[in-house]
């Protein structure tokens, strides 16, 4: 290959692989992950949704999240896969899926996950869905099971949380 080859391959891909967009970061998700979220929300307000990809009522309600993602481009939304050491990459294509890829994710990153629950709620023992909703004050109610759209809404309308 000739060196004016070479540097038009390279201007190539160097051009190429700046126009493609951010891959969505996948955080683990370890003992004190649930604090960090809490504190760095603080004085907003937030939802953070517990999910499994093998969970038939987790989907269900990402897709719903989707959904009002796109009436409520202000929703802060964060997402914890519950399945240990999940691909980051399968993660980002579900959460895409649902039109979630610009959510803020984490994956549950202990051996013992059994930790992580009794972390985030000393009563859960790993029932998902698991959906927690926090105002400006951070005062949260905790949703077991999937979340209705009325209930969301009204949620989202309570907390101002503007209308595209």
């Amino acid at each position: 290959m000739s060196k004016r080859a070479l540097i038009l391959a390279l201007t190539l891909w160097f051009i190429a692989s700046c126009s493609q967009p951010q891959s969505q970061d996948v955080k683990a998700f370890v003992k004190g992950s649930f604090i960090e979220i809490q504190q760095q929300y603080q004085g907003q307000p937030y939802l953070v949704m517990f999910w499994s990809e093998d969970c038939a009522y987790c989907m269900k309600e990402l897709a719903l999240f989707g959904q009002l993602l796109k009436q409520h481009a202000d929703m802060n939304l964060i997402t914890v896969a519950t399945d240990p050491f999940l691909d980051d990459d399968i993660i980002r294509q579900k959460l895409a899926s649902f039109g979630l890829q610009q959510v803020q994710a984490w994956v549950f990153s202990e051996p013992f996950v059994e930790t992580l629950y009794f972390d985030v709620d000393r009563r859960w023992r790993g029932a998902l869905p698991l959906t927690f909703m926090f105002d400006a004050d951070n005062n949260k109610t905790k949703k077991m099971g999937i979340v209705d759209q009325d209930t969301l809404t009204a949620w989202l309308i309570d907390n101002k949380v503007r209308v595209n």
